[in-house]
């Protein structure tokens, strides 16, 4: 390997494929192509992660950056969100495999470092197996573990069993030896001391004893050593028979996933040309029902968030914004900027503001912009239960009653390369807490997709049964009506034979209908093919809800304040358009007319929030102004809220960097919505709306010193100035929503 180690001076000036071809002649890659190995560490809560310690494929040689200032220092490699999610794992490590590239301009002039890199994107994949040789360097790694076994592997996990088990192996001779030699030693010396005169030796009680105890200890620790090696073999053995029976009860587990459903799918799929010809099931409901039917909507064409802008969300919203404008919805920027980032966070987002303001044609604009579909569901004012939301069962036809927010989730379902952008407009004229209540509870579930349960699947068992028994009475004839090439049930109702077979199996009198009787197994059987039992929220479904706030709303219980980012409009006639123009000219953009085609997990994938860190800068200053404001207020403000606010500050900082706007939206989205109560009451010598207005106003504009700059109903500052002059007008009562 080239040993020539740069400074920063002589790469200046070079292009990025000068650096690289630098970097590869220095590690060995003639052909310049950098393909390493390396450990990627526990990710914890973060959505990326960095590659510790890389080693060549060529020759599995540990590799440090060429330049004089880190010579032989740490060398970390990065690893974006979607490849991190999809190589690394939250509580072990893993071995990784992969390409590299130079990491972003600005990312090596911030870290001093011209050759820093990063993993060249869908290149990763988990190492199948470990040199011959293991670097000594990983093998004191104090991070490896005996449960890496589940988590990488089976060659790596067999490499390291074996590595064990041969060093216990070797330990235990070791010892054994040591001890054995041991006692040969003292036996030696036993017997040249009887050669010089055991007689002598014998009329010393105490030095007899010595001998005795020594002996003792020697044959003591050989049967200790003996104890040891038993029971080692008996771990090894246990550990064996661990293994086994985990596998077994995979086995058995992966054996059990044949529930119902599946008999269901099963037997349809071997009778589907008997259920067709006996009109019990149309072609479409078993092409359905057996995974066998195309997506609904095709994947419209645009370009490449990850080819063409380079992940770069910063462009996105550029390009978004200017192609927005082009479509003639005239969105400040920096709307764009904190919608996308709320998207991206994967919690319920509401947008409030007055009629006619732009709030469901921000969701219908935007789908079209990164080729998704947006569903606007109207909201009833009679809406008052979970049932008006996804819909219910009813057991006397025996089927599942859905809802369009229902099937707008199973549609989302169907194509789950598609964004899904549905919104509840409206979805105050009822009483969220009593309609939405139970389904936010299911949308706080983080770490995996929540399921929505909508029937017992025992369900499907009894369609299965009554189908069984028609089916096997009409087979029991089939000589006949093959024969007579019956075509459909109505012909075979005509055979006196069958009908009175079916009436005599159902208990059927001559006033019961059989024709009734088969459209209610064709009606029973259509229900449970086309409406599962549960579904899983897809991960391409984003939820919004749209509200006005008026005499005929309700207003939002503290429940959904808590679990919600509530973002404000207000009517695009007061926008300044020619700024807009302006902004979007400066883009540079050739061409806005395709839409932007993100993959799924770039819009938002539920993953638990960052971890709450009191040290934090921005947890500090939410502790404060809970202690100094908002508990004196009656305002509820929690740890969730700040770990909210904590993973929105991480996203939005991938489309602006600037901290205050960040704090000034948090306050916007999840405090200010919360400030309604009696102003009027004592806090010691000051009433609450005096606290407002004297003391946190004032900490606001030193907390944002750059507020003016905002446009008013986008700045906390204000909008809390106005919340303390319309609480004056109304007898103190502070209201942020009216």
């Amino acid at each position: 390997m080239n040993e020539i180690i740069y400074t920063e001076d002589e790469l200046k000036g070079l292009s990025d494929k000068e650096i690289l071809a630098l970097l590869a002649e220095s590690w060995g890659f003639e052909d310049g192509k950098i393909e390493l190995w390396g450990e990627l560490p526990a990710l914890g809560e973060s959505i990326y992660g960095f590659i510790e310690h890389p080693y060549s494929t060529r020759n599995d040689e540990r590799l440090y950056y060429p330049l004089k200032r880190l010579e032989r220092g740490i060398c970390k490699i990065y690893v974006a969100p979607q490849d991190a999610t999809r190589l690394g794992s939250k509580s072990k490590s893993r071995f990784v495999r992969f390409e590299v590239e130079l990491s972003p301009e600005s990312e090596r002039i911030k870290h001093k470092n011209p050759f820093r890199l990063s993993v060249k994107r869908g290149t990763g994949e988990n190492l199948r197996s470990l040199p011959k040789e293991m670097p000594q360097d990983i093998l004191v790694n104090p991070n490896l573990n005996s449960e890496r076994n589940q988590f990488i592997s089976k060659s790596i996990y067999d490499f390291y069993y074996e590595k064990a088990m041969g060093d216990m192996d070797k330990e235990i001779k070791q010892r054994k030896g040591e001890i054995e030699a041991q006692i040969v030693e003292k036996e030696s010396e036993l017997l040249q001391l009887n050669e010089n005169g055991i007689a002598e030796l014998k009329q010393t009680e105490e030095q007899r004893d010595v001998v005795k105890n020594l002996l003792y200890k020697l044959n003591a620790q050989k049967e200790e050593l003996e104890i040891i090696n038993e029971k080692l073999s008996q771990d090894k053995q246990l550990r064996l028979n661990e293994i086994k029976s985990l596998t077994r009860r995979f086995d058995q587990i992966e054996a059990e996933m044949n529930n119902k459903i599946q008999r269901l799918k099963s037997y349809v799929a071997d009778k589907a040309q008997f259920l067709k010809t006996f009109e019990f099931v149309d072609e479409d409901d078993i092409d359905l029902f057996l995974n066998q039917s195309k997506p609904l909507i095709e994947r419209v064409n645009g370009l490449s968030f990850n080819e063409h802008l380079n992940g770069d969300f910063q462009k996105a919203v550029s390009y978004i914004h200017a192609h927005l404008v082009d479509m003639e919805y005239m969105y400040p920027r920096h709307i764009v900027e904190n919608y996308l980032t709320l998207l991206r966070t994967k919690d319920l987002i509401i947008l409030a503001g007055d009629s006619g303001s732009g709030k469901t044609n921000l969701v219908k604009s935007f789908a079209k912009a990164v080729g998704g579909k947006s569903i606007i569901i109207p909201v009833k004012p009679n809406w008052t239960s979970s049932e008006d939301l996804l819909g219910y069962y009813n057991p006397l036809e025996k089927k599942y009653l859905a809802t369009p927010f229902l099937e707008a989730l199973i549609e989302a379902q169907q194509n789950p390369e598609i964004p899904y952008f549905i919104c509840l407009d409206e979805m105050n004229l009822a009483r969220v807490e009593y309609y939405f209540a139970d389904f936010l509870s299911l949308l706080e579930t983080r770490d995996d997709e929540p399921e929505i349960s909508l029937y017992a699947e025992s369900e499907s068992a009894h369609v299965l049964s009554e189908l069984k028994a028609v089916v096997d009475i009409i087979q029991s004839t089939k000589d006949k009506y093959s024969e007579h090439r019956v075509v459909n049930f109505i012909e075979l109702l005509k055979d006196e034979q069958l009908n009175s077979q079916l009436r005599l199996a159902f208990g059927f009198s001559d006033k019961d209908s059989l024709i009734k009787y088969h459209s209610e197994i064709r009606r029973m059987l259509s229900a449970v093919m086309t409406m599962p039992s549960s579904i899983k929220m897809p991960a391409n479904v984003h939820i919004i809800g749209a509200i006005n706030i008026d005499e005929t709303t309700h207003y939002l219980s503290p429940k959904i304040l808590d679990r919600a980012h509530i973002m404000r409009f207000e009517s695009p006639l007061l926008s300044d358009w020619n700024e807009i123009l302006e902004e979007v000219v400066d883009y540079g953009f050739d061409d806005v007319s395709k839409p932007l085609i993100f993959d799924i997990q770039s819009l938002g994938y539920r993953a638990n929030y960052p971890k709450f860190d009191p040290k934090d800068p921005f947890c500090e200053l939410f502790i404060s102004l809970n202690k100094e404001f908002f508990h004196k207020l009656g305002i509820e403000f929690g740890m969730r809220t700040i770990r909210q606010g904590l993973n929105y500050l991480n996203l939005l900082k991938d489309v602006n960097d600037d901290d205050e706007i960040a704090v000034n939206n948090f306050l916007l989205h999840k405090v200010l919505p919360k400030f309604t109560f009696d102003g009027n009451k004592q806090i010691g010598a000051q009433t609450k709306l005096e606290l407002v207005e004297r003391v946190f106003v004032e900490r606001l504009k030193q907390l944002l010193p750059n507020h003016e700059t905002y446009s008013d109903i986008f700045s906390s500052v204000h909008t809390l100035e106005n919340v303390v002059s319309d609480a004056k007008a109304n007898d103190g009562i502070v209201n942020f929503w009216s």
